[in-house]
């Protein structure tokens, strides 16, 4: 046995595992079959003619998670670099922490200009299925092949 491993460090590993499995079986169990359900019911909504039922709201967890999460986290990373740098002199050329929180502006900036970009697009979208539903085209041709999204059905 190695020096520097503790004994009781597997059975805590091994008792600790299913709290982090379990949940994550269960949510991808949960996603997989929301995505069948969904493809179900555009099929069901081709089959009878209608248009298929359009979800304007998709991505905007993942714009917020771009707009606050990039730049929480390079904050959070330039904060920690701060704490933990070696102290520095004052023959340094460019000491570390303005290294650190000059990469996090960037970042951040960065991280909030794409968010903006992406809130904007997203918004543009969400106008343009309304106006097709406000229409009430009765010839409704899909935006999408149905045979290049039959993954479901093609496996049996």
């Amino acid at each position: 046995m190695r020096p520097g491993l503790d004994p009781l460090l597997i059975p805590i590993v091994a008792i600790v595992m299913p709290l982090f499995l379990v949940p994550t079986i269960l949510v991808l169990k949960h996603w997989f079959k929301r995505r069948e359900w969904e493809h179900l019911e555009r099929m069901r909504s081709m089959e009878s003619t209608s248009p298929p039922r359009m979800v304007g709201g998709v991505g905007t967890g993942g714009v917020a998670a771009i707009g606050a999460g990039v730049p929480a986290a390079s904050v959070l990373g330039a904060f920690l670099t701060t704490l933990y740098a070696p102290p520095t002199t004052m023959f340094d050329d460019i000491p570390v922490a303005v290294v650190a929180w000059g990469c996090a502006a960037v970042i951040a900036g960065g991280g909030m200009f794409t968010a903006l970009v992406l809130a904007f697009l997203q918004a543009r979208t969400v106008r343009h299925i309304a106006s097709i539903e406000a229409s009430h085209v009765e010839t409704f041709k899909p935006a999408f092949d149905p045979d290049t999204f039959d993954v479901v059905g093609s496996r049996g």
